[in-house]
């Protein structure tokens, strides 16, 4: 365990804190479950965690800031948080940084963090998995969207027509707000079937998306399984999951293959982004 993934595993370990308290269901999701059970902690060369909730119980814990007062970590939504674009949360540690290249203009916190998924209902009856195909890349198409406001760049003579559009496409975005405009969009698409109807269910906006609808089923019961020096939820009919994100899910991929893929400008594990940006201009 490198040192960024100490520091995402405690605030893995506040957020299981809060979530214990208030008896609200978490699970890991995506890679983070494929590191518990193929590595009984973080896959070596990945560099985030990913935790997944039922809709009920992500919309509680969105509301709980309260519950970290006192503490560096602050719950980023778009509601939170003016200029983040995603409809899903994050757990930030606002005292480090970690500024994604993507992000690199937006102003939101940048602190480490994990990802927070909100676990919705697919389909009330048994379809095939490519039948959400259109769904989730209208989906996903919005949340690409959300990179324009990061177009924004210095204007050079030999690029100067380009840069010029890019910096108008990034600040009417900023001015008319089409970026939270975006995400209530999505909101309503994501939430039109709520879980307890749904016989398909699953995250909408995993790295897989792909595969990621599959047995509502999956989502309701867990078990704890080792996870670094602690203990987290997994879904109990874990292998199922794995295999239909993964598919051989205990083969190792290329070596080629085995890295993060968050890239940053900016990285600090003691310094707050606030000071950080400040001292580097960024």
């Amino acid at each position: 365990m490198n040192a960024l993934q100490e520091k995402q595993l405690n605030i893995l370990k506040y957020f299981i804190k809060v979530c214990e308290k208030h008896n609200l269901q978490y699970f890991l999701v995506g890679g983070s479950t494929l590191g518990a059970i193929r590595h009984k902690g973080f896959i070596p060369w990945d560099d985030d965690i990913d935790v997944g909730m039922p809709r009920k119980d992500y919309d509680k814990f969105v509301e709980l800031q309260s519950e970290f007062e006192g503490t560096p970590y602050f719950i980023q939504t778009f509601k939170t948080d003016p200029c983040y674009i995603y409809n899903y949360g994050k757990l930030r540690d606002s005292s480090t940084t970690f500024i994604e290249n993507t992000y690199k203009q937006h102003r939101i916190n940048h602190g480490v963090w994990i990802d927070i998924f909100p676990i919705d209902g697919f389909s009330k009856e048994i379809k095939p998995r490519e039948t959400f195909k259109k769904k989730i890349n209208h989906i996903w198409w919005q949340v690409y969207l959300s990179y324009l406001p990061a177009l924004r760049r210095k204007v050079h003579a030999r690029t100067f027509f380009k840069d010029i559009a890019l910096n108008i496409v990034a600040g009417l975005f900023y001015v008319f707000d089409i970026a939270h405009w975006r995400n209530k969009h999505v909101e309503k698409l994501v939430r039109k079937i709520p879980l307890e109807e749904s016989v398909m269910a699953g995250n909408f906006f995993g790295f897989n998306m792909k595969r990621e609808a599959m047995d509502t089923n999956i989502f309701k019961e867990f078990i704890k399984v080792p996870f670094e020096d602690i203990e987290a939820y997994v879904p109990k009919d874990y292998d199922t999951y794995l295999k239909n994100l993964y598919g051989d899910y205990m083969k190792f991929p290329p070596k080629d293959k085995q890295v993060g893929h968050h890239y940053n400008s900016g990285l600090s594990l003691e310094q707050g982004y606030e000071d950080y940006l400040k001292e580097h201009k960024i």
